[in-house]
């Protein structure tokens, strides 16, 4: 198995953990350390402001934190987890790693790779890569490409009306655009259904006016969309939703449910 993959499953699975912390379960015996920073890549050197606060401490214990920048200088070292760490980076790929120890001696870590680069991570289909830009036709006749909303969030969803999670998902997606459009997130909708039409009537019947609704032929199998983000075999599912940063990042890669609130807020 292909140890990004690993890894960044083991860090979305902490995170789905402290989101649930967040929402009120603190049954968890240790802490939850959870990294985050609103631009992870760019032209060095690069400024990144790592935010600490979405990690979670059950039981309001105390703990101390250490955050290992990745380049060799001297790491961050203190108890407050309310709290903005800047970090400027020369020309590179790093890994930042936060390791948290509570009261007890119990320790929690996560991580966040930092590109500082003029041409960013290299473009996949994983969290941390740079999506891979496509033109398509969307329903209403018109055209869209994925790079013209850069300086946007984009939740890049794929979905078909012949899929009943899809349909069942969609509300909860309508949901975070409408709360969260007015500081620039917008989803993009990529149909897998055989006919246009099952797609177009299946929106409208739903009122989902706030997406942009994309449809290319060949369906789950065959489109070369879903064969871009590897969703054209029978190892990956749909609904799948990417979320993708103002830098073009991929932060976020699964479910659409599992894409709670606090996540996305985590991410703008």
């Amino acid at each position: 198995m292909n140890v990004r993959v690993v890894r960044f499953g083991i860090r979305a699975l902490g995170l789905a953990l402290a989101v649930g912390l967040l929402a009120g379960c603190t049954d968890a015996e240790g802490p939850i350390a959870v990294l985050m920073a609103p631009v992870v890549t760019g032209p060095s050197p690069l400024d990144v402001a790592f935010d600490l606060s979405y990690s979670v401490l059950p039981d309001d214990l105390s703990a101390t934190y250490e955050l290992h920048f990745g380049d060799g200088s001297a790491a961050a070292l203190g108890s407050d987890l309310d709290v903005i760490v800047h970090h400027v980076y020369d020309a590179g790929t790093y890994e930042a790693v936060l390791t948290l120890t509570d009261a007890h001696g119990d320790l929690e870590t996560d991580r966040l790779t930092i590109t500082a680069d003029e041409s960013g991570p290299p473009v996949g289909i994983l969290v941390g890569d740079s999506a891979p830009d496509f033109t398509a036709h969307t329903t209403d006749g018109g055209v869209l490409t994925l790079s013209d909303h850069r300086g946007e969030i984009v939740l890049l969803d794929f979905w078909g009306a012949w899929c009943t999670p899809c349909r069942s998902s969609m509300p909860h997606l309508d949901g975070l655009v409408r709360e969260y459009a007015d500081v620039g997130v917008v989803a993009v909708v990529v149909s897998t259904d055989a006919a246009e039409q099952d797609a177009i009537d299946f929106l409208e019947d739903g009122g989902y006016d706030a997406f942009l609704s994309v449809w290319e032929p060949g369906g789950k199998s065959g489109s070369p969309l879903t064969a871009l983000y590897g969703l054209d075999g029978k190892d990956v599912g749909i609904p799948r939703t990417f979320v993708i940063d103002r830098q073009g990042v991929i932060r976020y890669a699964g479910h659409p449910t599992e894409l709670t609130a606090e996540r996305l807020a985590a991410i703008l």
